[in-house]
């Protein structure tokens, strides 16, 4: 994955928080004044925003109530803006012992929510909620055997090399999700590389009459049906290993939002008690 792509998330939590730490330095706010006040009340409910979009999926009569794409933006939205506006609201300080654990269970939330969404993008397809479906990838992946058939008719090597990595890669998998991420692009970067030997070794061997020019006409061909090959059988095994990490991740994330919101309970009234 390139890394602007596996970096943004991360680097928004920076921007977000760098932001809210200047803005409260500028305006100088206490959460006790009267501005602080109301900016922690907009931050709540922001919070209390962000479970429509759970909602909108449980509740029938919310689901024709615009596309899922929409109310997963507005969840995105209220995920960094409510945290935000907390910072701000406390300037990155607390007066006592529930407000500091009702703030960090907000940052353990927000965190979470930054590696769901990383998470989120390897098993939907795009921002409306559609999951990447294990047959659909399977099947475009059976759909390049007869192009590399065809394809490949005077390199059976390279054929024959795609279609061990494919085997080896959909094998059974004993490992954990990570290590499968892991072990996969390994296998990949290694199949890549000698797919590659065995195209010039085939080209070697190629009639001669085939003058330079199509010599790398062909060589261009096999190595973008080869590329096609091994990324198909890529998004079929790692699919399953993101598939494993987010259900993982959404075990663990439904006890931290829990514990927020009762956090934060307690520290409203602690705040209007005394």
């Amino acid at each position: 994955m390139p890394a602007p792509i596996a970096f943004a998330p991360l680097a928004l939590a920076v921007l977000a928080l760098g932001s809210a730490w200047a803005v409260g330095q500028v305006l100088g706010l206490d959460a006790a004044s009267r501005a602080g006040y109301w900016l922690g009340v907009a931050g709540g409910t922001a919070l209390l925003a962000l479970f429509a979009y759970p909602l909108r999926k449980r509740l029938r009569s919310l689901r024709t109530l615009g596309a899922t794409r929409h109310w997963f933006v507005f969840h995105m939205l209220m995920g960094v803006l409510g945290p935000w506006l907390i910072l701000v609201h406390c300037n990155f300080r607390v007066g006592s012992l529930n407000a500091a654990i009702a703030l960090a269970s907000m940052l353990v939330v927000a965190a979470s929510g930054v590696v769901g969404r990383y998470l989120y993008r390897h098993v939907h397809q795009g921002l409306d909620g559609r999951h990447a479906e294990l047959a659909e990838l399977r099947r475009r992946l059976h759909a390049t055997h007869e192009r590399l058939a065809t394809s490949l008719a005077l390199a059976p090597q390279v054929r024959d090399r795609l279609f061990a990595f494919e085997a080896a890669a959909l094998a059974t998998p004993a490992a954990g999700p990570v290590r499968l991420l892991r072990d996969s692009r390994r296998a990949a970067r290694t199949a890549r590389r000698e797919v590659h030997q065995l195209i010039e070794s085939a080209l070697r061997d190629a009639p001669a009459t085939f003058d330079a020019r199509r010599r790398k006409e062909i060589r261009a061909n096999w190595q973008r049906h080869a590329e096609h090959h091994v990324e198909q059988t890529l998004r079929v095994v790692q699919l399953r290993a993101w598939e494993r990490l987010f259900a993982g991740w959404h075990v663990l994330h439904l006890p931290f939002v829990y514990v927020m919101v009762a956090c934060a309970v307690v520290h409203v009234i602690a705040v209007h008690a005394y």
